[in-house]
């Protein structure tokens, strides 16, 4: 018999395809998620990966096990999600995942008017910087800033973000339009719009960091070894930061509040999302 947890790690693994990326959504390290998945091919005697290649790399069998154990993870979420349709009077535990930027500047502050209004809705912050990439079906709801395609999830635009290129006031003293160097997102952001912008303005100039958090490439242009493309709301508050005088317009991408379409009417799901949307500027663009 094996280890439902061992299941769970290595189907993190399939879906995500890179060990540190399981890791980092699980909480563990990289090293754990190896192991839970070799114990997982001893006790049912199949090889899952190929680890003969740099990267694992995931065996015909390995994907097989991967479906199946992902339908089973479906299911369970779908016996939660049932459960929580037949609550009314009961407690909430309900799971909201955003962009960690978002989530710390436009959501954290009214947290107080939350509880006072709806003392029984606890709230889990997911903090997901994988902003543009596929959505991620596990909270009950999200906000991202790319829209689902899937056919169980309804999304709701509630605002459009702005986001400019910025650099060290020194370093954009420095440096023309024509001599900058880019800090851009690391591959897991690849087709990601922002990437795809940033590789567009770019074009043959320097890359000088890859990073994934928005913090981190915040960090690195105030160091000054180049420029980023950051949010307008979080970039033109920083004292270190100036924004960059460019002949491209500002990238605007919309943000959507995500909800599964068979929770969506239930009254926990309903007031918090209500909550949600009270917590963006009213203005569309920011």
């Amino acid at each position: 018999m094996f280890d439902w947890e061992n299941l769970r790690h290595y189907v993190t693994f399939a879906r995500t395809q890179s060990l540190s990326s399981a890791a980092r959504e699980l909480g563990v390290e990289h090293a754990t998620v190896a192991r839970r998945i070799a114990a997982l091919e001893s006790s049912l005697n199949l090889k899952l990966v190929d680890r003969r290649k740099r990267n694992y790399e995931i065996t015909p069998f390995g994907h097989r096990i991967a479906e199946i154990a992902g339908r089973m993870q479906k299911d369970a979420k779908a016996i939660s999600k049932v459960a929580l349709s037949v609550q009314t009077e009961m407690v909430a535990d309900l799971a909201v995942s955003a962009p960690p930027l978002l989530t710390s500047e436009f959501i954290a502050p009214h947290l107080g008017r939350l509880r006072r209004e709806h003392p029984s809705i606890n709230v889990s912050l997911l903090m997901q910087d994988d902003i543009g990439t596929l959505c991620n079906p596990e909270p009950d709801l999200m906000i991202r800033l790319c829209r689902p395609t899937q056919m169980d999830l309804v999304a709701r635009k509630i605002g459009t973000v702005s986001f400019g290129l910025y650099g060290s006031q020194g370093y954009l003293a420095e440096h023309t339009s024509e001599q900058y160097e880019y800090i851009v997102y690391d591959d897991s952001m690849e087709h990601s719009r922002q990437q795809m912008w940033l590789r567009e303005v770019a074009g043959e100039r320097p890359v000088v960091l890859r990073a994934r958090s928005l913090e981190v490439q915040a960090s690195a242009a105030r160091a000054g070894i180049g420029i980023a493309l950051l949010p307008n709301f979080y970039g033109l508050k920083d004292p270190e930061l100036a924004k960059a005088q460019f002949h491209y317009a500002d990238l605007m991408i919309d943000i959507w509040l995500v909800v599964h379409e068979d929770l969506r009417k239930e009254a926990p799901i309903r007031s918090l999302m209500d909550f949600l949307v009270s917590c963006f500027p009213t203005e569309q663009f920011f």
